[in-house]
């Protein structure tokens, strides 16, 4: 009878702790809810500082963001620094991974006078984002101040008529801008540009628009569309008068160009 009992005692555990598996949800699958997926773009800020001494080393940081969260696991940022207008000899430095609250950073020397650009490629989470930011390499005496906010103002006045390009591609590269140099507030305004290597057309491109508006801080990213061989569009949407610069990014394996044009919002 004894023995009778000690069985009942064990099957009836057994049937508890059953019935409480039973109870529990099952997550062995390792599905995600669609809930917990950040579908926010990813976005990358860079903090450097506006000037810096000749032969300075300096900390040069990306803070990447997907919404409002930090992104620490990058497969990979690498900053290219270059002086404006030797992109073709610019310096590339992989930053460490993983990163720390979002800030991946590297340390740079620079060796000569002059505006360097500073450009962290950042791939994460199946994007690629890759802003450009400008440091000033050195002392600008008064009379270069002068100079140079002369010729600010002569580009100014002579961007009616011209084609408004500023930057360089490379030599076997060519751009022909198909976007209007006016716009009306609340267009959608097609950004179009067809892209031919060697005089044939350039496929299978990654082509970005940074499009942000003169004097502005905030720069937005908008990836284009190859809608036929060599033929790259976006559509944007402007909201406020004022002039506009559109940086066109153009990258694969073997290089990474820019150029840039503008746009008068009326």
């Amino acid at each position: 009878m004894k023995r009778v009992m000690t069985s009942l005692v064990v099957i009836g555990l057994a049937g508890l702790i059953t019935a409480c598996g039973q109870g529990e949800p099952d997550n062995s699958s390792g599905a995600v809810n669609v809930n917990d997926v950040n579908l926010e773009p990813l976005e990358a800020e860079i903090n450097i500082p506006e000037t810096a001494e000749l032969g300075e080393e300096v900390v040069l940081q990306a803070l990447v963001l997907q919404g409002d969260e930090k992104v620490d696991d990058a497969s990979e940022v690498i900053f290219e620094v270059w002086l404006d207008g030797e992109k073709a000899d610019s310096d590339m430095i992989e930053a460490d991974l993983p990163g720390e609250e979002g800030i991946y950073e590297v340390t740079y020397e620079f060796s000569q006078n002059g505006v360097y650009m500073v450009q962290p490629h950042v791939t994460a989470r199946g994007s690629h984002v890759m802003p450009v930011e400008e440091i000033t390499v050195g002392h600008t005496t008064e009379e270069n101040e002068e100079e140079n906010n002369a010729a600010e103002n002569n580009d100014h006045h002579d961007h009616e008529g011209d084609s408004h390009e500023q930057g360089h591609l490379h030599e076997n590269m060519t751009l022909d801008w198909r976007a209007g140099e006016e716009a009306e507030v609340g267009d959608e305004v097609t950004l179009t540009a067809y892209v031919e290597w060697e005089e044939e057309a350039w496929s299978d491109g990654e082509v970005q628009y940074e499009i942000w508006k003169h004097g502005d801080e905030r720069h937005e990213w908008i990836p284009a569309e190859e809608v036929e061989a060599g033929l790259y569009e976006a559509v944007h949407l402007f909201e406020d008068e004022g002039e506009y610069h559109v940086m066109v990014h153009l990258e694969d394996d073997s290089l990474h160009e820019h150029v840039q044009y503008l746009i008068q919002v009326n």
